[in-house]
């Protein structure tokens, strides 16, 4: 139903800049974004044993629907927080088309770790994700799903519980 490439460039700790390309599978047609984006993180709290994080992201760009081109806006809103035992986020999501009606995109995760890895050793998750789409699909979509973190690399897999499966990845240099 959906892809979302992202390749960011940080430029300060709290800053950075994006390059995105989205594709997804709509009723009208697929549609297509591509766009330059800035995210920014905007208030961190480092206690003593999690950290919590919010996340303003805004960007503009071109959109494709069949033969058509347009232009569009996408903007968001996450804040995470965890420890090494426990994770939650959620995130808050729009894209204003010329070509489509305005997509908006909610997700939430809770997620627990079997054990407390530190920096130098595998970090194992099981999550469990929802996701709602009122544009696209008329429900919630939940997805368990496992997050395998090393170091600077990042793995994401699972399964909805109605059969689609989504993968992630991340490489941090």
């Amino acid at each position: 139903m959906m892809s979302d490439q992202w390749i960011t460039y940080s430029f300060q700790p709290n800053s950075a800049i994006t390059g995105r390309i989205l594709r997804m599978s709509m009723t009208s047609g697929e549609l297509r974004y591509l766009g330059l984006q800035f995210n920014y993180l905007a208030k961190r709290w480092n206690g003593a044993n999690y950290q919590g994080n919010v996340y303003l992201y805004g960007g503009i760009g071109q959109v494709r629907m069949d033969s058509h081109k347009g232009s569009a806006s996408v903007g968001g809103l996450e804040a995470d927080i965890e420890d090494r035992k426990y994770f939650a986020l959620f995130k808050a999501e729009f894209l204003e088309s010329s070509l489509s009606d305005d997509l908006s995109h909610i997700e939430g995760r809770l997620g627990i770790a079997p054990y407390e890895a530190k920096y130098e050793e595998l970090a194992s998750w099981f999550m469990v994700q929802g996701q709602w789409h009122p544009t696209l699909v008329k429900k919630l979509i939940l997805t368990p799903l496992v997050r395998l973190f090393y170091k600077s690399f990042l793995f994401e897999s699972g399964v909805s519980l109605d059969g689609d499966w989504m993968m992630n990845f991340m490489f941090h240099f």
